[in-house]
């Protein structure tokens, strides 16, 4: 379950979800973290083992860096960066199918870092977004 549109998830420290800067809007690692503690695209089965869908974290955590963009003045056609952090490159094909389906080839900027681990166990992927300020 995602969060409703307009809800925001507060963040865990002592941190802006976004913050204005030279005319760019710097929006914080966003992941699929919802309002419950919960982290959208997990599903638990039987004994406790987690299954990951990274495109369907993806899809969350794209709709809530929109949410955050607008209630910021912005869109998502102002996004001109885009990090992607993945806790298992595997997942990098389901990721860019997710994401090409969000972004054109003359999209943002985007790079793509495999890490060890994200602040939650089931969170397997995490964005770091940039975008232009509105005029």
């Amino acid at each position: 379950m995602s969060a409703a549109v307009g809800e925001t998830v507060k963040p865990l420290a002592n941190y802006p979800e976004l913050r204005r800067a030279g005319g760019l809007l710097f929006v914080s690692g966003m992941s699929a973290r919802q309002a419950d503690g919960t982290i959208a695209g997990t599903t638990r089965v039987a004994n406790g083992t987690a299954i990951h869908d990274v495109a369907e974290q993806l899809r969350v955590i794209l709709r809530k860096v929109g949410e955050t963009l607008t209630r910021n003045g912005g869109s998502f056609a102002d996004i001109v960066d885009v990090t992607v952090f993945l806790t298992d490159m595997r997942d990098y094909r389901a990721m860019n199918d997710e994401y090409n389906i969000w972004f054109a080839s003359d999209g943002p900027a985007r790079t793509t870092v495999g890490v060890r681990e994200l602040p939650h166990p089931d969170m397997v992927v995490e964005l770091k977004v940039v975008a232009r300020a509105p005029i």
